[in-house]
């Protein structure tokens, strides 16, 4: 049972809702059509090697775990329905982000018309314009700006679409329509694993809105139990017979720095407290939350003792209202059941926090946040100041939801932007330090000087930060700060002493800093690791080369012509061309040399070395020849 809110709250033709609801999405998310790639969806999409495949690759998603396309790592993930339209959509529009942009969008407005269907069809006594002021709410709430502008959340979407989908098709007693729903159910779980928590939704609005007695409920949802024993068995099945599953370090998730299981609770009801301030005002967003952004807290701790209370009253309300109200138990399961899986209370999970994961708790906030003051004041004229509100709060939505999306725009507008929101995460002065260490054209402008900014502040938050450890190193060698490099370099030399990425870069730093020998030993062990950059080859090369080592120095530079996979090197042709000439073996020289010019005819020094090769074997003819094929070059 429920109060019946009869007198319409939005006087406007129910036939206009559906189509105030599409604009209302389309004018919140059109301006996402022109973004990239953005975060991980270069991982699903642009260098997924199955995605890139198009239809070919569709049987390959279906039968391997979430992002083996792209890499190794076994996450214990298996979601292969979005994997699957990125492919449908690439077979048709390779390389382009604004189709599954696009398609993004359309999947978001046909979501909130589903919202709407719903709501309508399960409590058919509530005024639609209640239902409507919802669902609009729901549209503009930027909470939802990660999972619309990012298109790797694409499993988030069909997860709730075909959820919606099921519970749209559902009729209690129709067995056709009790399949067909729990075949959409099935789809919503190879969306995505956390589709499996809305089951309960679904259950329990069947439950305190009917006089079904547990035991029917349970015969009513047998099939979707059977599906889900199906998908489990797929899911299953995919992840074993795949790499073992990685386990997750506390950069990912900060509550494994924890000292204790409590602490680790503590922390996770802290995070379950500023969920819930979120969903009903998202006043910080970030696409980062992880170490240290949201630090480790006691159970005592105002944050702990928060989210407590907050969960205890609406575990209290969804108990006290059952079978009194459906619409508040039912909104409450919303907002609870889908954070279950993703708050840490339970287990730890892969991440800190993310916005993305209120994106289905956000229909039951808006539930409540529209239904309760139309529940609470019984005076007609008072409620609609109430409409004005809802309004008024969807308006400023819809402004903070538009400004959300541009930044999502590219990878370095996302970083620029929320590195001054998630301060404390070493993730985002990583990122945007990166960033700016590949946008700066002058070592000694400001932007490298801002990126050494960012990238000490990464490591400073987590001295253990491998990867800022070697951008930061990379920093300083780019600005001819040698030893600081190197005192960076031997920072993360105890994290991985086998790196062959960091055996390389020390043998740069220790060259640019005149010191031979090290730099020898540190490329040689670089070369032995697995690291056939082609830099590293001409710089030994060139080391042993001046120490006129030109049998050693012939050595490396074949090697990396002949292991690097860029030995198209014109410079890495010419310098072998000039130790092979050192050493006497001047015909092995001139082929060489004219290799190198052959890759490169823009740069003719190859022709010069050719000559005084020549000119040392006697044969003036094609000395003088070429000089002056390099003096034409090269007036």
């Amino acid at each position: 049972m429920k109060p019946a809110i009869t007198k319409s709250v939005f006087p406007l033709a129910q036939k206009w809702h559906l189509p105030l609801i599409v604009i209302s999405a389309l004018v919140a998310y059109l301006g996402t059509l022109g973004h990239g790639f953005v975060l991980d969806d270069v991982a699903v999409i642009d260098q997924n090697s199955f995605v890139k495949q198009g239809f070919k690759g569709i049987p390959h998603l279906l039968n391997t775990f979430y992002w083996q396309g792209y890499w190794n790592s076994n996450a214990g993930l298996y979601r292969p329905l979005s994997l699957i339209t990125f492919a449908i959509e690439y077979q048709f529009s390779k390389n382009n982000p604004m189709i599954h942009h696009f398609f993004n969008v359309v999947y978001y407005v046909i979501i909130c018309c589903l919202l709407y269907k719903v709501l309508v069809k399960w409590f058919v006594k509530l005024d639609a314009g209640i239902i409507l002021l919802i669902t609009l709410l729901f549209v503009v709430h930027p909470i939802h700006t990660e999972v619309v502008a990012n298109i790797k959340s694409r499993d988030e979407l069909l997860a709730l679409l075909f959820f919606l989908l099921s519970a749209n098709a559902f009729k209690a007693g129709n067995t056709k329509s009790i399949l067909l729903s729990s075949f959409y159910f099935l789809l919503s779980l190879f969306a995505k694993e956390g589709a499996l928590m809305l089951l309960p939704v679904l259950l329990i609005y069947v439950h305190v809105t009917s006089n079904f007695k547990p035991l029917q409920v349970f015969k009513t949802f047998a099939p979707f139990f059977v599906v889900s024993g199906i998908w489990l068995l797929i899911h299953q099945y995919v992840i074993q017979h795949g790499p073992t599953v990685i386990t997750y370090s506390y950069s990912d998730n900060s509550l494994i720095a924890a000292h204790s299981v409590i602490e680790q609770k503590a922390t996770a009801f802290s995070i379950l407290a500023r969920y819930f301030v979120k969903l009903i005002f998202p006043y910080q967003m970030s696409y980062d939350y992880s170490f240290n952004q949201i630090p480790i807290v006691g159970l005592f701790s105002i944050g702990a003792l928060a989210g407590i209370m907050m969960l205890g009253a609406l575990v209290y309300f969804c108990i006290k209202f059952y079978r009194k109200d459906a619409f508040i138990t039912i909104a409450i399961a919303f907002i609870l059941f889908p954070l279950l899986l993703t708050c840490n209370l339970l287990f730890n999970i892969g991440a800190t926090a993310a916005d993305r994961f209120l994106f289905v708790s956000s229909i039951g906030s808006c539930m409540l946040l529209v239904y309760l003051p139309y529940l609470l004041i019984k005076n007609v004229e008072q409620r609609s100041l109430i409409k004005y509100c809802v309004v008024v709060f969807s308006a400023v939505f819809i402004i903070m939801t538009i400004n959300r999306n541009k930044v999502w725009k590219s990878d370095f507008t996302l970083f620029e932007s929320d590195v001054t929101v998630s301060e404390n995460s070493a993730r985002t002065h990583y990122n945007y330090g990166t960033g700016l260490m590949n946008r700066s054209k002058d070592p000694a402008d400001k932007t490298m000087a801002d990126a050494k900014n960012e990238l000490t502040a990464a490591v400073t938050i987590d001295p253990g930060y491998y990867d800022a450890l070697i951008n930061l190193g990379a920093v300083h060698t780019k600005q001819k700060a040698y030893p600081e490099a190197l005192a960076v370099y031997r920072q993360a030399l105890k994290l991985s002493p086998e790196s062959s990425l960091l055996a390389g870069n020390m043998g740069e730093a220790f060259y640019r800093n005149n010191q031979m020998d090290s730099a020898i030993l540190y490329f040689n062990n670089a070369h032995r690791l697995g690291n056939h950059n082609l830099e590293s080859y001409n710089i030994l090369g060139t080391i042993y080369f001046t120490k006129k080592d030109y049998v050693q120095a012939c050595k490396v530079f074949e090697e990396g012509i002949t292991t690097t996979k860029d030995s198209t090197s014109s410079n890495l042709y010419m310098n072998y061309g000039n130790a092979l000439a050192m050493s006497n073996r001047d015909p092995e020289a001139i082929k060489a040399l004219e290799r190198s010019y052959e890759l490169n005819s823009k740069n003719p020094q190859a022709l010069y070395f050719i000559a005084i090769t020549y000119n040392k074997m006697g044969d003036t003819l094609n000395a003088n020849k070429y000089y002056r094929e390099f003096k034409q070059l090269n007036p």
